[in-house]
């Protein structure tokens, strides 16, 4: 128990200073290794189609994307013409 509280102490007094610009550094030689690649946001631009109806849907087959597909589709069931997307 003392050796706990030894590791705790060091844990909390070392300080950590983050770099001002993270690369991420691709390792490993496992074939699944580097395919979850820790970014956000857009990896390149694009123009994106546009279809005839004021909502346009863009998603992948997210289960996000499912329920706001979903959400459309239960909408145009019950007659709301709003909901007409592409």
């Amino acid at each position: 128990c003392e050796t706990i509280g030894i590791r705790r102490t060091l844990a909390m007094t070392s300080e950590y200073t983050p770099p001002k610009v993270w690369v991420h550094e691709k390792k490993g030689d496992n074939e699944f290794a580097n395919i979850n690649a820790p970014v956000s946001g857009s990896r390149f631009d694009k123009e994106l189609p546009v279809g005839k109806h004021a909502l346009q849907l863009y998603s992948y087959g997210t289960p996000n994307g499912a329920k706001v597909t979903i959400l459309l589709e239960e909408l145009l069931a019950i007659g709301v013409k709003e909901a007409e997307y592409d």
